[in-house]
């Protein structure tokens, strides 16, 4: 009861507000488990001085044998104390990890890009249909500002959710699971923790190199899902199974005085020449096993957070089912291999690792339940993982959702035919800053025309459109009071680059890449009524490089070709006659914004506002002005020729 009295408080105060509350308390957590880590290690202290003070004393006083009792009794409170000590080194780590979170909340929110903790070095695929106009990647992008993951994984699942689009059906699930887990704070703050702590580095947060964790993640997972080495060496553990009961017995016969030492040295030379030929095979599973364990280990915690997960939604109880059913669940599997691969680690200490080789062969007996584990969960491991994935991706957009209470999760409709957002923004800008507008894009046969003089939130707009159909089909939510669209292939023109070493001039990257858009187009349109969505298309100030009049004709080719088939688009343009061809006249929903200027005629305003009908204003000379370049040196106007002045005659003799 409590809990939900704390949530509906919660629930009415900012986004901002709650963050601070929650860092502020991690903080005092944090402080409190420092305070507890240093008791512990002061007591290890204690003990060790205890345990060699007491068996000095003992032997001194010729009581050997309860010195050794007092070095036993005091290995075995030391080693308490060890474990004790790493649980609540363990359990400050995850407050602390909670607390950063939370400070990160409110850099989210404000979208002070700086104060962010970084993002895995991705970049985007080449020739994706809009990773790079959207923003996806940088500094100030959709991954940085949605990426809350901690592990491979999570960014690899986020990233692929991102990149692509889900189905209708898909979506309503993932959205079902980021509403419910907007309001569960406490889980996600726990679940971003556990994925910290489940990197390979202590160093934090940072996600150093996602690419470097999923390669050991694979290395491990090829161990895990490959045949077992045992079963065609079946003599190896037969001979385990034999020679090592067979040593015990001579040793103890042997300390008895009952048999003499040949009896003792012979098997044990079995022994040695069996472990000796199969030494460096087993020590070479032994190595497959354990590369990427270091990560794959410390997902033990995580999988049980998930596990014992509060939330009912329907894809979040798959994901508890993926990782909490089977023989044995995820977490248990996991602790069980994390305690074989220390025994196997015993190899890498030479004095306690050759007795017990030789007279146990404790290798062939260790690698035995690696197989028995491997058998039996070794091919779910990498369902575990894609599990943990999607839970950390649902996360992410949840808590998107939970920083921004204005926002909406959309509506994707297979029966609508236009991309329809009420009170519709840029996903990147700062709510303070964000102005939002009503947009319509659609239906087929028409295309929204956007002009505007600079900076005056043309491409903005674009874009904002763009990232939050990425954001609908993701399964997050969207930056807009509104927003209801069908499913759509995104495909945009915005940033085309040139290519000096491809020899590809500015004019004909941006015909290729318009090839692209228009291809995509037809190809929605070759296949209506399947699975294959209708395509977004964007394109902004399409065809710069060339002279007006072939742009234009340019322009408007490109246009008949996509209004032939079923896409919808918005187009952006300082060519206020690039609508005026007789066809497309009326085909083009024009939308424009505009500017003010200052009082006195210095300086530009803008509210970002659209507003119907094509621009009327433009703005180049007065932005040169604003830079100092809007004059020559003599204080003539920039767009004023000079008076060209007569050259003189010559006065005399040859020229």
């Amino acid at each position: 009861m409590k809990r939900d009295g704390r949530r509906k408080d919660t629930a009415s105060a900012s986004p901002v507000a709650v963050y601070a509350e929650r860092a502020e308390r991690f903080d005092r957590e944090a402080a409190a488990r420092t305070a507890t880590v240093g008791v512990y290690g002061t007591w290890r202290l204690v003990v060790f001085a205890a345990a060699v003070a007491g068996a000095w004393w003992q032997f001194a006083s010729g009581h050997g044998a309860a010195a050794w009792v007092v070095l036993g009794a005091s290995a075995v409170a030391f080693a308490v104390l060890v474990v004790r000590q790493r649980a609540a080194r363990r359990r400050l780590r995850r407050a602390e990890f909670m607390a950063d979170f939370n400070r990160a909340g409110i850099a989210r929110v404000e979208r002070r890009w700086t104060d962010l903790p970084p993002t895995p070095r991705f970049s985007a695929p080449g020739n994706h249909d809009y990773a790079t106009d959207l923003d996806l990647y940088g500094e100030a992008s959709v991954l940085r500002l949605v990426g809350t993951c901690g592990t491979a994984p999570g960014w690899r699942t986020l990233q692929a959710w991102l990149l692509g689009r889900a189905d209708p059906e898909t979506v309503s699930l993932r959205q079902e699971a980021v509403r419910e887990m907007a309001a569960a704070m406490d889980f996600r703050d726990r679940l971003t923790a556990e994925a910290r702590l489940a990197q390979p580095s202590p160093a934090g947060p940072e996600p150093s190199t996602p690419g470097a964790e999923a390669s050991t993640a694979e290395r491990f997972l090829r161990w895990a899902e490959a045949d077992s080495w045992l079963p065609k060496h079946r003599w190896v553990r037969i001979g385990a199974l034999v020679l090592a009961p067979v040593n015990l017995a001579a040793i103890a016969l042997y300390l008895a005085g009952a048999v003499p030492t040949a009896a003792l040295a012979w098997p044990l030379l079995v022994s040695i020449l069996v472990l000796t030929r199969q030494r460096k095979a087993i020590h070479r599973v032994f190595a497959e096993a354990d590369a990427g364990e270091s990560g794959i280990r410390q997902y033990g915690d995580l999988l049980g957070h998930l596990v014992d997960a509060p939330l009912a939604s329907r894809q979040m109880t798959a994901i508890r089912q993926r990782i909490g059913t089977g023989p044995r669940a995820a977490p248990d599997e996991i602790a069980r291999l994390r305690r074989l691969l220390d025994l196997a680690d015993v190899r890498r200490s030479p004095l306690f690792h050759l007795p017990l080789a030789i007279v146990l062969h404790w290798d062939v007996h260790v690698l035995a339940a690696l197989e028995r584990w491997k058998a039996r969960s070794g091919r779910r491991v990498r369902d575990w993982l894609e599990a943990i994935g999607e839970a950390e991706a649902l996360a992410a957009l949840a808590a998107t959702a939970a920083d921004h209470p204005d926002w909406t999760l959309p509506a994707l409709d297979r029966g609508a035919r236009t991309l329809r957002a009420g009170a519709l923004g840029h996903p990147l800008l700062a709510p303070g800053v964000c102005v939002r507008n009503d947009v319509e894009i659609g239906p087929a046969g028409s295309f929204l025309l956007v002009t505007g003089s600079n900076m005056s939130g043309k491409s903005t707009l674009l874009r904002a459109a763009g990232l939050n159909a990425v954001l609908a089909q993701a399964g997050g939510p969207v930056c807009a009071g509104e927003l209801r669209m069908p499913p759509m292939r995104v495909v945009t023109s915005m940033r085309v680059e040139d290519s000096v070493t491809g020899g590809v001039s500015f004019f004909m990257a941006g015909l290729h890449r318009l090839k692209e858009v228009v291809d995509a187009a037809r190809s929605s349109a070759a296949s209506p009524g399947t699975d294959n969505p209708r395509t977004l298309y964007l394109l902004d100030e399409i065809l710069r490089g060339t002279n007006s009049a072939e742009r234009r004709i340019a322009a408007r080719t490109v246009m008949r070709h996509l209004l032939e088939t079923n896409a919808i688009g918005a187009v952006t343009t300082h060519d206020l006659s690039l609508a005026d061809a007789e066809d497309l006249v009326a085909r083009a929903v024009a939308m424009h914004f505009t500017e003010s200027v200052g009082d006195g005629g210095d300086g530009l305003a803008f509210d970002y506002r659209l507003r119907a009908g094509i621009a009327t204003s433009t703005n180049a000379l007065k932005l040169l002005e604003m830079v100092g370049l809007g004059r020559h040196a003599d204080g003539s106007p920039a767009d004023r020729s000079r008076t060209r002045q007569p050259e003189p005659k010559p006065t005399g003799g040859a020229t």
